[in-house]
């Protein structure tokens, strides 16, 4: 409501601009996630696309009211999901040079299953894939 009056205030003093472009203007100059919904309907007036911001405000703030988690503030319950296990590159290197399976520290062969399913993320920072490029390297120097 507020943005809509300061908006008003302006379109008052502003001489000579189309119809069309004030539209676009005000839509412009709304919040995103209000912004593209009010921009879908594509309105043919101001007063239009006023009513429309309006109702996609009420409709996110009816949104936000039910919600049972404030994820902002940590109050929301983390869902129960496997934590990912994180290796350095050491510690891939060495459970490779064994044969054992990243997870479970069992004998790795194929088809290899492990009781506890887990969420993994293997992943080498640039840094540490130049490390070890030029430690290969010097191994083979």
């Amino acid at each position: 409501m507020e943005h809509i009056e300061e908006f008003q205030k302006l379109n008052i003093r502003v001489k000579n601009i189309p119809k069309e472009h004030r539209i676009d203007v005000f839509i412009g100059t709304l919040k995103d996630n209000i912004q593209h919904d009010v921009h879908l309907w594509e309105p043919v007036s101001l007063e239009k696309a006023f009513r429309l911001a309006r109702k996609m405000e009420r409709k996110i703030m009816a949104t936000k009211n039910h919600t049972t988690h404030n994820y902002k503030d940590g109050s929301g319950v983390s869902p129960s999901l496997p934590q990912p296990i994180r290796l350095t590159p050491q510690q891939l290197k060495e459970k490779r040079a064994k044969g054992i399976c990243y997870s479970c520290d069992n004998k790795y062969t194929k088809g290899h299953k492990f009781a506890k399913k887990k969420l993994f993320y293997i992943g080498c920072e640039e840094e540490e894939e130049k490390e070890q490029e030029r430690s290969k390297e010097e191994d083979i120097l």
